[in-house]
């Protein structure tokens, strides 16, 4: 059990790092594709020497009107000119992109995209503001495609088999960099998308090097730490910070299953953390350890329950009403989800 939900934990930094959803207002997906079309043709982006023009200020009154959701934000991102007035291109531009866009949901397709092509157009001069319509243009055309391609949820083996999870996860790591490629030019895939896809390659690695049993620690860690030094340099700092923060957790657990108080294990992890982030750590492993207590009472329970012979129908409903009686209904899908994982588990043998 304790595999697959590594593994779940690596899948959900995985969909994270992969940016697989974007979700669009009914009958407005066709709208900005005809009005970018019809701006002038871009000139060719040429990186080199960087005039800025920070993104990060104060937001404008004039967002705020148009989309009053960001009212009291700064807008996120930056956009960066070079000495010839050719838009930069990296990762800043997408996140300018995303500030807008989050407001899809409360002004709609149509507002987001006038407020943010006026708020660029007051930031950057020609050729740089066309450019940028341009890489606009491609950008909504790849979130609705993104869109379609990921809305495909797991059947009933992959939610539970680990192997056949990855192999869903590596296919759509692959359709989504074919995605990339076919709507951005080389430089704009990797300027927008470059840092996610190494990280998101690097996370299928580490997930398949968990499930290869023909390896011992010593390999493994040998080859995950080779799959580490592909990592960007910035990338493979926040990696290894990371991993460091998960192995002291670890311990901080382990404190707590060696029978240590919860003194002990403040003061561990103040060796850390500062004293807000210990307090909450400490609360949510509190929390954590009751919830793994009441699951495996009701699994104690459950197991009386199986052994009086009932009918599969009537075992699924007192299944179901002792979930309901023992846990809030924010919980009863991890129930689940734990069920399913107990159900695929060999039987453990039986004495002699």
């Amino acid at each position: 059990m304790s595999r697959f939900f590594t593994f779940s934990l690596a899948a959900v930094l995985l969909a994270g790092a992969l940016t697989l959803y974007w979700r669009w207002p009914a009958g407005e997906g066709q709208a900005p594709a005809s009005s970018v079309a019809a701006q002038p043709q871009a000139a060719p982006f040429t990186p080199s020497s960087a005039s800025a023009v920070p993104a990060a200020a104060q937001a404008q009154p004039s967002v705020a009107a148009a989309l009053p959701s960001l009212a009291g934000t700064e807008v996120d991102g930056r956009l960066q000119t070079d000495a010839a007035g050719n838009l930069l291109l990296e990762l800043a531009v997408r996140d300018y992109f995303d500030y807008f866009l989050s407001a899809v949901d409360h002004s709609g397709l149509d507002a987001v995209i006038e407020a943010l092509l006026a708020d660029a157009g007051r930031r950057l001069p020609e050729p740089a503001l066309g450019q940028l319509i341009s890489l606009l243009g491609d950008y909504l055309d790849y979130k609705r495609a993104s869109m379609a391609l990921m809305q495909q949820p797991l059947d009933a083996h992959q939610q539970v088999d680990p192997q056949a999870q990855l192999q869903v996860l590596q296919a759509a790591f692959e359709r989504l960099d074919a995605l990339r490629r076919a709507h951005f030019s080389a430089a704009a895939q990797e300027a927008l998308f470059g840092a996610e896809q190494a990280y998101a390659r690097y996370t299928l690695d580490s997930l398949a090097l968990q499930q290869r049993d023909d390896l011992d620690d010593s390999q493994r860690a040998q080859l995950q730490e080779q799959a580490r030094e592909r990592l960007p340099e910035a990338l493979r700092a926040s990696e290894q910070r990371q991993q460091l923060a998960l192995e002291q957790l670890a311990r901080s657990e382990q404190l707590w299953r060696e029978g240590a108080d919860e003194q002990q294990v403040r003061e561990f992890l103040a060796m850390t953390y500062d004293p807000d982030t210990v307090q909450r750590l400490l609360v949510e492993q509190r929390r954590e350890r009751d919830w793994q207590q009441r699951y495996q009472a009701y699994r104690r329970e459950l197991a009386g329950l199986q052994g009086r012979g009932l009918s599969t129908e009537d075992g699924e409903q007192l299944q179901r009403q002792l979930r309901e009686r023992l846990f809030a209904s924010e919980d009863r899908h991890r129930v689940e989800t734990y069920d399913a994982i107990a159900a695929k588990q060999p039987e453990p043998a039986s004495e002699p």
